[in-house]
């Protein structure tokens, strides 16, 4: 088993559970997506707040560069960068949680779940790799090799109605074949088979990568919109701009070629990263935070400024006593 393939598996145990209990597959799919929206979110609430916090240490960043800008380049940056790293130290501030970190939690979250996606009669229907085997082998033989391809058990759905007959019996059994040709029908939302590729066959399917790219384009437009708003001296970097429709594009290009059951998970994926992002923004204002963290400040300071003056009142007292 490869790396995709070991991510995938805890994943298609979930997906398989969650099937059985709702036995539908499209709806245990917006299950497991909601389900994994909610365990990240303590990293997002998380993000949002050290997102805040870097808004807030900007400005005696920028006194920290002011400080050592008569200073030649090199030396200048290795100054700054050490000053820097105390603050954030001091401030109790981490880059990690605004940087890779998130990202490549994510990255592993949309491998597994994409490699279950990809594999649904063996995560959800549970056939034997011999049974596997003989569904790829009988797509071979009447429309050509495609077990090279992760997409095989998705090809295999969607032409089922033409290779079936072609199946041994004593691997496939009848029992499996209504088992698939149920599922079948279960991989389908108003009519619109997911199996299929859009760019195959066109027509209606066509609305899954548009509806993909319109809803990533929802959570870029308004994270751009916040960006402008919170720092816009960033947002005058063109590569923002780009940023911003990239991921519509190479939403809407990846759901147009792949089967339109992964550019459906992206949609529902899409969606509900645009209700956490607008809800984090409104219930998690960076003014809030902002002014939350200064009081916090305020009160640790002036405890530390007590205990000072407590101590020195103490001194005080033990000197008198011992004159």
């Amino acid at each position: 088993m490869g790396f995709y393939d070991i991510l995938a598996v805890p994943f298609g145990y979930a997906l398989s559970f969650l099937f059985e209990i709702t036995n539908n597959y499209l709806f245990s799919l917006l299950l497991i997506t909601l389900i994994i929206r909610l365990l990240l979110l303590p990293q997002a609430v998380t993000q949002q707040k050290n997102s805040a916090k870097q808004m807030r240490l900007q400005a005696k960043v920028n006194k920290i560069r002011a400080k050592y800008s008569t200073l030649n380049p090199r030396e200048a940056q290795m100054k700054i960068s050490e000053e820097t790293q105390e603050l954030y130290k001091r401030e109790g501030f981490s880059m990690s949680n605004m940087g890779c970190l998130p990202m490549i939690l994510q990255l592993v979250v949309m491998m597994g779940l994409y490699g279950a996606i990809y594999s649904p009669i063996k995560y959800v229907l549970k056939f034997s790799e011999a049974q596997l085997a003989e569904l790829s082998a009988a797509y071979t033989k009447v429309l050509g090799d495609a077990s090279a391809t992760r997409q095989i058990e998705l090809l295999v759905l969607n032409k089922f109605s033409e290779i079936k007959d072609y199946l041994n019996p004593e691997i496939i059994k009848e029992a499996d074949v209504t088992r698939i040709e149920s599922f079948i029908e279960n991989f389908k939302i108003f009519g619109i088979d997911l199996t299929a590729n859009p760019k195959e066959v066109g027509g209606i399917l066509i609305i899954i990568p548009v509806l993909a790219g319109v809803t990533a384009l929802m959570s870029s437009l308004f994270m751009y919109l916040k960006q402008r708003k919170t720092n816009p001296e960033m947002s005058k970097n063109p590569a923002m701009g780009c940023m911003t429709f990239m991921s519509p594009v190479m939403s809407f290009m990846f759901s147009f070629g792949f089967p339109a059951g992964i550019g459906f998970y992206w949609i529902i994926s899409n969606i509900l990263s645009f209700i956490q992002t607008v809800g984090l923004h409104f219930t998690l204002k960076p003014d809030a935070i902002i002014a939350e963290q200064m009081i916090d400040e305020t009160v640790q300071r002036r405890a530390k400024e007590n205990n000072v003056k407590i101590k020195a009142a103490m001194m005080q007292k033990k000197e008198d006593n011992n004159e």
